[in-house]
């Protein structure tokens, strides 16, 4: 899991404890919306007029789940503080090495979820929001 994760330019794991739940890759190789068309409907002429050319990419919200482990409760405790003053910093930078040369640019809204299952296992379900998606160059 070492090396596979990375955010704000540190490796998850090593730093927090940090994981990609199944989900999370999908998540963020999900592609972002486009912005709506420029429309005009005039009773001139049948139906509507669309500009196409130049579509532009539209902001995107994602939801990403990350699961924190540790061998202890003490270290479980460390690690869960000190992400949670990273989330503090409102912005997280995501790197995976499934995809080196891509860089999620994202602001964090909210933990929708924290589950703790046993004494050294968390589960994080952020909301996070790209607002330029077509900014990705590591």
């Amino acid at each position: 899991m070492i090396g596979e994760l990375f955010i704000n330019g540190r490796d998850a794991y090593s730093t927090w404890g940090i994981s990609m739940d199944d989900t999370s890759l999908s998540a963020l190789m999900t592609p972002a919306p486009n912005k709506e068309f420029i429309e005009n409907t005039s009773r001139l002429n049948h139906g509507k007029s669309v500009i196409t050319n130049a579509a532009k990419k539209d902001e995107r919200n994602l939801t990403l789940q990350l699961n924190l482990t540790a061998p202890d409760k003490d270290l479980f405790f460390a690690r869960y503080e000190s992400f949670c003053k990273e989330l503090d910093s409102g912005v997280l930078e995501i790197r995976t090495k499934y995809q080196p040369a891509i860089l999620y640019r994202t602001i964090y809204l909210s933990c929708s979820q924290f589950s703790q299952f046993m004494q050294g296992i968390g589960k994080f379900v952020l909301k996070l929001n790209e607002p330029d998606p077509t900014n990705r160059k590591y």
